[in-house]
């Protein structure tokens, strides 16, 4: 998409539409009252004068009220240069959030395309809106916009994929142009690879491989003049990854150990940077049933996250070194595969005792943890399709994150908060830990309790010792079973946004 910048009115520039804000003026004392949609201060009132008072009768007699994400079309017969307006529900001001803007944007785009409009406009605000400056509300807007046109289509007839038609935004700046293209360029970057993820993660596993998930490091690598490092089996092996080799065995894809460094000039924090990458997670020997294998090709989704991370920190030029870690296999099932009770031996030494052959994800990143230690970071975060317990835990919407610095945490559930991307600490209960140590190894790779979430988090601090350490289980928000604002069924990239803001925050 193309963007233009002008000083000029939106009254005077030329667009297929044109977006006005509205806000959502309610009686409070009337708990019956809809509202009533009020056009927002500036350009949006002279336009209204321009048509007649068009848009006002409009927004009376079809009871607009406002509400986020409604609109109204309103075609202007030449009476402005725009060929049609259209009237943004942005809701109560009182409510007002960077998320609501990210919600109007993709409503935005999905009008702009649905009447095949190939320019949209807008103005820019320098004023503030319940604290959030004007950079903060484009940067929204643009995510919204973006991120709502997604469309994972590369295995359609050509013929039969959504032809887009919306190729530019003018928007009118009245002052702060610097910071308001660079509000862009960053929301630009940020979408495009929260759009990587998606694309990864709604790849299917024949063509996901672990090979496919190094090849796309080495690209961003490359791109970045980053150090690369991919590790087949005969190194995993010599590296004595005992625990990544064990999943591995039954698949005839070569698991695959990705190492990216990114060392910017100036850094005083070294970030660990971990995400599991199990390309299709069939159960091994504890086989899923079939309604639940149907999505496993995202199960590679933390590895996802981490690389399109990885890639904006690159682009942004963060001043923090992060070494990317992605521990890349499938867990299939041949005559070489584990079985439960068998026990492995893990990089660090601890043995393992495999419950469940099926609870594949903390084996792989117990090694990738371990091996990130070497390096020394001052903070480790993994970021995993760890447990399916996590929907009961705290459904579709809620990333879990648990670690053994409250601090750390904290500092995650603030930038997720800023983000508005559901985070939810669970605790790092340690009543539960006895079920992980009871049996014939130092470990197993499964407890007996129904806090399975809790539990797969209490077998990686196994292997963080005193790092500060925060794990986000992605298992139910990395994929969306229904078309939701700007997310579409699939992939999600969730956690990207979250994640670059922490990092950004050191």
């Amino acid at each position: 998409m193309k963007f233009t910048y002008t000083h000029e009115s939106v009254l005077k520039i030329k667009s297929d539409i044109l977006v006005i804000p509205c806000w959502q003026k309610i009686d409070e004392k009337n708990k019956d009252d809809k509202g009533i949609a009020v056009i927002s201060k500036g350009s949006g009132h002279d336009i209204d004068k321009l048509m007649g008072g068009l848009l006002s009768k409009i927004i009376k007699d079809e009871k607009f009220s406002g509400e986020t994400a409604d609109y109204r079309i309103v075609y202007t017969g030449g009476k402005i240069p725009a060929k049609a307006v259209i009237l943004a529900g942005y809701g109560k001001l009182k409510d007002y959030t960077m998320e609501i803007s990210r919600k109007v944007g993709a409503k935005v785009t999905e009008v702009a395309e649905k009447i095949k409009a190939k320019s949209l406009s807008a103005t820019v605000w320098p004023e503030k809106v319940n604290g959030l400056t004007s950079a903060q509300r484009v940067t929204a807007f643009i995510e919204g916009l973006l991120l709502g046109s997604y469309r994972f289509e590369i295995y359609k007839d050509k013929k039969d994929r959504e032809k887009k038609t919306l190729n530019e935004l003018i928007l009118s700046v009245k002052s702060e142009r610097q910071k308001i293209e660079a509000a862009i360029n960053k929301a630009i970057i940020i979408s495009e690879n929260v759009m990587l993820a998606r694309d990864m993660v709604n790849t299917p596993a024949k063509d996901m491989t672990p090979e496919d998930v190094a090849k796309k490091g080495r690209e961003i690598a490359k791109k970045h003049g980053l150090a690369c490092t991919v590790w087949g089996k005969k190194e995993i092996s010599r590296e004595k990854m005992g625990l990544l080799l064990a999943v591995a065995k039954g698949s005839e894809n070569e698991p695959k150990f990705v190492h990216i460094r990114y060392k910017p000039g100036k850094s005083k924090t070294k970030i660990a940077l971990i995400g599991k990458g199990v390309t299709f997670d069939s159960g091994g020997y504890e086989l899923k049933p079939g309604r639940h294998m149907l999505n496993m090709k995202e199960d590679m989704a933390g590895a996802a996250t981490c690389l399109a991370v990885l890639n904006i920190a690159a682009e942004l030029k963060l001043p923090v070194e992060i070494d990317l870690y992605i521990p890349a296999t499938d867990n299939m099932i041949d005559a070489k595969a584990e079985v439960p009770g068998n026990v492995v031996r893990s990089r660090n030494g601890k043995t393992v005792e495999i419950i469940s052959t099926d609870s594949e994800g903390r084996l792989v990143l117990a090694d990738a943890i371990a091996f990130s230690l070497e390096k020394k970071p001052d903070y480790i975060i993994d970021v995993a399709t760890l447990t399916g317990g996590v929907l009961y835990a705290l459904g579709e919407l809620y990333t879990a994150v648990l670690g053994n610095d409250q601090k750390f945490i904290d500092r995650y559930l603030k930038a997720a908060k800023e983000e508005e991307e559901p985070a939810w600490q669970l605790p790092l209960a340690k009543e539960y830990k006895k079920g992980l140590t009871d049996g014939i190894a130092d470990l197993k790779n499964s407890a007996k309790t129904h806090a399975d979430t809790i539990a797969g988090a209490l077998f990686l601090h196994e292997f963080v010792g005193k790092t500060k350490w925060i794990h986000l289980d992605i298992a139910e928000t990395s994929w969306a079973s229904e078309d939701r604002d700007y997310v579409q069924l699939g992939g999600t990239g969730a956690t990207v946004r979250s994640i670059v803001k922490l990092i950004e925050d050191f």
